[in-house]
């Protein structure tokens, strides 16, 4: 039988998705009116349904659940694999909504509640299609009209508001951030407004990548799975993916996914926080390729807690299970941090192999029974992921038994030692050994020559004196600590011994950054720059010119640095930040587009794309619908800043003024703006500018520009500029 889902690339404005929604929405009704449910057929009467993945596996999973309380016996394996390419999703709900239909505990919870359908107006928002669903809560794709009918992903809840409290808190370029929090009184339900930024998660990638069970060869198949799942949205067309999600190999491509999540755990570590409920459903894979986590609204109520768990078993610790299966539904224990990792382990070995770790998930009666059963496999360790994937190499094995260990001391011991395992896992090197591995072919008719080089790379090392790497290497610890000064004092000794080193020059220079000490930083470089010309030296250069104020001269440095080889989305911002200072506008636009080209999660650029709109348009330019969209991704990604909202506020207020429908969302940013401490003064030009004076003729924006600031906070500023060299490499 062919696929019943289409996986051809096809992309809407979420007008078609919210059609395929009415046509859901109709063929259940039919069905509760005594139709047979048949989706087979409905998807061949109308094939559009097929590419909207969501849909078709809530609609799936409605005939299953319709036939079986209808009397039919039916094998959950045998029905799936009628849907391949939502075989796994669609075990998963099934078997989850079959354990917590039977369990009294989650019966004990009261009837489910009224959900909103697309369609709906609700809280202000008009409801255009569902994007997910669980037993605890409905997502949808909205729209808010209050805004200019932004596109907005509305998460609807009858318990939200801990999972608001805490990711309010939160500002991580690969956690999902919270727009607003609002409750209905009338249904108890609570809505949380996070931005759109795309609807494919690490479950559609394991559904679309292991169809055939073996694991695919090349990244590429990380970004076909969002570009499948994107929408022509109103602000324009989407920045490009990054190279990690095009280029490469598979494996590589699914190490830097975990990279990023296992960063925004150490983020949430530090500040006390452990998500609890990791898995592949709660992990957004933006439109731009980013992954992002979702869902940290795990209740402290012990009954919704342990329930909520019941439903991703297989992610779960040992700690975790053992809980579960001795039906503890008491105040959960204090959350440790390493079960996280345990969660993430199990997610990455399923990445990279199509399997779970600890085999399939048990099909028992009693989430007791699953649980115990799990437990006891964890115990016996994880299934060997180079047995099922045979360019995982065994440094990759190793970090994954490690995160997936029985005993919590066994594992890596924070989120953040987690990351800096899997940067080394990415190295050139390691990389480079990989691709060797797997290319055999290739390396022998290039061997003679690699041999060579290797040859003098060793060479080189080999004749470098014991003295000055010894004292290099205590400079570096000391550095790490953040005793500089004694750092200092050793790599002076280490440049005593070997004075044409120029990496140790180099190390000098970048010792006296941490310092602040841009003069002294700036000589180091230079005189490394005059025994051995190198771009990393150049671009260093130009980032001390850029703190000292002189951006002609950074300019220069950040282009011979490219011209020479070295070039980077962080050089290349900074060169835009340069050319913006020096009202050279047009380089700098065409600078700014490449660097988030190359990366598109740099927010420095974006925000300096922002800046720059801003300066055109104080010059006489038109706003533009892109230059608003660019605004808004800005906006969105970044901590609160009140010069990036009030930047945001000039741009739209100028646009109101030609047309109205842009004044609900100057407002918006006004409104954010004065609540994150901008300054008087600034206030009181722009009431004098007759380009946007005339917001405040508005009562509501003079009561707004009147309010007293609050002494909460300080303000942010936006990051404009990035350091070009990245340690880590």
């Amino acid at each position: 039988m062919p696929p019943l889902l289409s996986t051809v690339k096809h992309r809407d404005d979420g007008t078609e998705m919210a059609a395929a929604s009415r046509l859901a929405v109709e063929a259940k009704q039919r069905w509760s009116r005594g139709e047979t449910p048949d989706v087979a057929r409905l998807l061949d009467e109308h094939p559009e349904l097929k590419v909207h993945k969501s849909i078709v596996l809530d609609l799936a999973h409605e005939e299953f659940a319709r036939r079986v309380e209808a009397g039919e016996s039916l094998n959950t394996d045998e029905f799936c694999r009628r849907f391949p390419t939502l075989h796994n999703s669609l075990c998963m709900l099934i078997e989850v909504n079959r354990l917590l239909k039977e369990d009294p505990r989650f019966q004990s919870l009261g009837k489910e509640p009224e959900w909103p359908e697309p369609g709906d107006s609700f809280l202000g928002y008009s409801l255009l299609a569902e994007l997910g669903h669980g037993s605890f809560a409905r997502v949808f794709l909205a729209s808010e009209p209050a805004l200019g009918g932004r596109l907005v992903a509305l998460k609807v809840s009858p318990r939200g508001e801990n999972e608001a409290e805490v990711v309010g808190k939160l500002r991580h370029p690969n956690i999902v951030p919270v727009h607003s929090v609002t409750e209905d009184p009338a249904t108890g339900l609570t809505a949380i407004c996070e931005p759109y930024l795309g609807r494919a998660t690490l479950c559609d990638l394991l559904d679309r990548v292991f169809v055939d069970g073996e694991a695919p060869r090349e990244a590429r198949v990380i970004g076909e799975t969002i570009v499948a799942m994107r929408l022509d949205t109103e602000n324009g067309e989407q920045s490009p993916l990054p190279r990690s999600c095009r280029r490469g190999s598979y494996v590589d491509g699914i190490l830097q996914l975990v990279l990023q999540i296992a960063e925004a755990l150490d983020y949430t570590h530090a500040r006390g926080i452990c998500h609890r409920d990791l898995k592949p459903s709660n992990v957004l894979l933006s439109n731009e390729g980013r992954p992002l986590l979702l869902d940290f609204n795990l209740s402290a109520d012990g009954q919704i807690n342990a329930w909520r768990m019941g439903g991703t078993l297989p992610y779960m610790s040992p700690e975790q299970l053992r809980m579960v299966a001795t039906r503890e539904v008491g105040t959960p224990p204090p959350p440790d941090p390493r079960s996280d990792l345990f969660s993430l382990g199990v997610i990455a070995h399923e990445l990279l192999c199509g399997r779970l770790p600890f085999g399939p998930m048990p099909r028992h009666s009693t989430v007791e029974e699953i649980a115990a059963e799990l437990l006891e496999r964890q115990k016996t360790g994880p299934r060997s992921p180079r047995e099922q994937n045979a360019r995982v190499d065994r440094h990759i094995e190793r970090l994954l038994r490690e995160c997936l260990a029985f005993d919590p001391d066994d594992r890596p011991k924070s989120a953040k030692d987690l990351a800096e395992s899997l940067r080394k896992q990415l190295s050139p090197t390691r990389r480079a050994r990989r691709w060797a591995r797997n290319h055999p072919r290739r390396v022998l008719a290039a061997g003679t020559a690699a041999l060579a080089i290797l040859v003098a790379g060793a060479a080189y090392w080999a004749s470098l004196p014991t003295y000055p790497v010894r004292q290099y290497e205590m400079s570096v610890q000391l550095a790490a600590r953040g005793e500089y000064d004694r750092a200092a004092e050793h790599l002076d000794r280490a440049i005593d011994a070997d004075p044409n080193n120029p990496e140790l020059l180099f190390a000098r220079g970048r010792l006296r950054q941490k310092q602040g000490e841009w003069d002294l930083a700036t000589i180091a470089f230079r005189t490394a720059r005059k025994i051995r010309d190198d771009g990393r030296f150049r671009a260093a250069e130009g980032y001390c010119a850029n703190m000292t104020g002189n951006n002609t001269l950074a300019e220069s440095r950040y282009r011979a640095a490219i011209e020479s080889g070295f070039k980077s989305a962080a050089v290349l911002n900074n060169l835009g930040y340069s050319l913006i200072r020096t009202s050279n506008h047009a380089a700098a636009e065409s600078v700014l587009i490449e660097a988030i080209e190359l990366d598109p999660g740099l927010q420095a650029a974006r925000n300096n794309r922002l800046m720059l709109h801003a300066q055109l348009v104080s010059y006489g330019q038109p706003v533009t619908e892109a230059m608003l969209g660019d605004a808004r991704r800005a906006v969105a990604t970044a901590p609160a800043s009140g010069e990036l909202y009030l930047t945001a506020a000039i741009l739209f207020t100028r646009a109101g003024k030609d047309d109205p429908r842009w004044i609900p969302e100057a407002k918006e940013y006004w409104r954010l703006a004065l609540a994150n401490h901008i300054s008087p003064m600034s206030l009181a030009s722009l009431q004098a500018n007759p380009n946007t004076s005339y917001l405040f003729d508005d009562a509501e924006m003079r009561e707004l520009a009147e309010r007293p600031a609050s002494d909460s906070a300080l303000p942010v500023k936006p990051v404009l500029l990035v350091d070009p060299i990245d340690d880590t490499r």
